[in-house]
């Protein structure tokens, strides 16, 4: 009789922990993926994106250090950059990818730590880098007539 009363309870135990399981693993697979970003996989797709010139006159350190300074710029900003959308009372500033200037603000900041390369490098693995943080999902898709 005991033995039966410890087999039910085992039983009831392992469908109430199943179904908890499958509710959970449920919930999270209806979130969205986070995207992650890896520094050797976004220099190998950059180095692949970017012209054969261009990725010939650039070595794997300034290749990544610019993509640090790239990443680094795109999360904090840059202090270069003024804020004229508050001067004009629009409070939806420019975009990642409306500021055309950061890619010259990019090279000002990596030049000044040493690293030499030249605004045609700088502006393709600008332009590079950020298909690879769409890619990833890391970047939307911006709707210029909407708002976010």
């Amino acid at each position: 009789m005991i033995i039966a009363v410890i087999v039910i309870s085992l039983m009831i135990g392992f469908v109430v922990a199943a179904g908890v399981v499958g509710v959970q693993a449920q919930r999270l697979g209806r979130q969205r993926r986070e995207p992650v970003w890896r520094l050797a996989e976004a220099a190998e797709f950059v180095g692949q994106l970017v012209p054969f010139d261009i990725a010939a006159g650039l070595r794997a350190d300034e290749l990544e250090a610019l993509l640090r300074a790239h990443l680094n710029q795109l999360q904090f900003g840059s202090d270069a950059a003024p804020d004229d959308a508050e001067e004009a009372g629009d409070d939806s500033g420019p975009t990642v990818t409306e500021d055309r200037s950061s890619g010259a603000d990019l090279y000002r900041d990596v030049r000044r730590a040493g690293v030499e390369v030249t605004l045609e490098q700088v502006q393709a693995v600008v332009d590079a880098h950020l298909e690879y943080l769409r890619r990833i999902g890391a970047l939307a898709a911006v709707d210029p007539g909407g708002r976010m």
